[in-house]
């Protein structure tokens, strides 16, 4: 009987194992597993990613316009003496946060003018409601009267709030006399120096007198006779003791 020469013989068959093993192994991975196969994405955790990211953008932007949500507000344009009447002259306005503040808007504006300051305002300081007050607070029987401020003849750092007392100077021939005791409201600079302490020429003050004693306080001025001595700072019209000759009282200066 003739060999049938198609079947495959032994060597054919391993052969043919040998090339299948080779081939697996060349798409397994290192470790000889199957690579996985690539990941679903998850379409809920992407949407809710885009949600976070720009629900945090909306809020920062909501806070960003919030903090710059600003307001014209009464500021005040010149200094203003304790006591002085307020006018529109003195005011001007300014874009600020004004929230939890005491800060007087632009459109209450005709509810300030005619009001009169309980201090001393600066200028460029917001106006805020308890600056102000309704009446006047110089006490009955007192007036302003305006001194120059000499050398040497008053205390160095005079300033608004201070009481002081006003005296004749006398000269060789004679002892000076009390005028009364008064209170600093305000100055006017001269040309150099400092408003308060008398250098420079034309230095002066506004004070707060008695009218019984502004005639002679305004004689002695003109005369160059006029002195002043602190007495004590930080006070207001309402609580100053005005005096007109006589003893004085707080002579410590506090």
């Amino acid at each position: 009987m003739a060999t049938d020469t198609s079947a495959p013989t032994r060597e054919d068959r391993e052969r043919q194992r040998a090339s299948r093993g080779i081939r697996s192994r060349a798409t397994s991975t290192p470790n000889g597993q199957q690579p996985s196969p690539p990941r679903r994405r998850r379409p809920a955790l992407v949407a809710i990613g885009v949600l976070l990211i720009v629900g945090g953008a909306a809020l920062a932007g909501l806070l960003a316009l919030r903090l710059d949500a600003r307001e014209p507000m009464i500021v005040v344009d010149r200094t203003i003496p304790a006591g002085t009447e307020i006018t529109a002259e003195m005011l001007r306005t300014a874009d600020v946060a004004a929230e939890g503040l005491n800060l007087i808007p632009v459109s209450e504006a005709d509810e300030v003018l005619g009001t009169y300051a309980r201090t001393t305002l600066r200028e460029g300081q917001l106006l805020d409601t308890t600056m102000l007050q309704t009446s006047s607070p110089y006490p009955a029987g007192s007036v302003r009267v305006g001194v120059p401020l000499v050398a040497g003849k008053v205390p160095d750092g005079l300033r608004d709030g201070d009481e002081v007392r006003l005296i004749r100077v006398g000269d060789s021939t004679g002892s000076g006399a009390l005028l009364g005791t008064g209170l600093i409201l305000g100055s006017a600079e001269g040309e150099s120096g400092g408003a308060f302490s008398g250098e420079g020429s034309g230095s002066s003050a506004t004070v707060l007198v008695t009218s019984q004693a502004a005639d002679a306080i305004v004689n002695a001025a003109g005369s160059d006779q006029l002195g002043m001595a602190l007495i004590r700072r930080g006070v207001t019209p309402e609580d100053a003791n005005l005096t007109s000759g006589g003893s004085v009282t707080g002579e410590s200066v506090e």
